[in-house]
């Protein structure tokens, strides 16, 4: 059995990093619904509706961020449209707000959009959890832009609160995560 050695040919290394690379991604990027998560299911537009408020943390070990934030939303429902305003107060200071505009497709499917996001989001009820799927062009401190992809489940986890789990990547292979459990008041 020959071992891929520095005395590999090149293109043979780099197909054997991108299968690792495939591998991890397809192992890593969709998050898991947290054990023990049954129960009524999560409705947009019952839900987000008023205001809630949420604590969550965004983790990047390729790019070493740790970032804690608390988000404040407010939503409005049309029978239609729900939009849903987030204000994000990070713990380093700075601000940022995103509306959310989802429309109802029929029933229990929506269509989400936001400004960031490129398109729209693929919205999947799916009893007590809803997942998304969708590409968005995230601002680094540094002013870049960067375009990432986000697979977010929200599980309702009793009647006052849902949790936020969305795992974040770049050409498939995860970078961050994301964590947020909304409140009711």
């Amino acid at each position: 059995m020959r071992s891929f050695s520095r005395s590999s040919s090149p293109v043979a290394r780099v197909a054997l990093a991108l299968a690792a690379l495939l591998v991890l991604a397809g192992c890593a990027t969709v998050p898991a619904v947290p054990p023990g998560t049954e129960g009524p299911p999560l409705q947009l537009e019952r839900f987000f509706v008023g205001r809630t408020s949420g604590e969550g943390r965004f983790v990047s070990g390729i790019g070493g961020a740790d970032r804690a934030f608390t988000v404040t939303t407010r939503g409005r429902f049309d029978g239609k449209t729900l939009t849903l305003r987030e204000d994000f107060i990070f713990a380093d200071g700075e601000k940022d707000t995103k509306t959310w505009v989802f429309e109802k497709a029929g029933e229990g499917r929506w269509i989400g959009r936001r400004e960031d996001v490129i398109g729209t989001a693929d919205v999947r009820p799916d009893g007590n959890t809803i997942r998304l799927s969708y590409d968005a062009d995230v601002k680094g401190k540094d002013g870049n832009v960067t375009r990432v992809h986000f697979e977010d489940v929200l599980v309702q986890e009793g009647p006052r609160r849902v949790r936020n789990i969305a795992v974040v990547s770049k050409f498939g292979v995860p970078v961050g995560r994301v964590d947020v459990f909304f409140d009711r008041r």
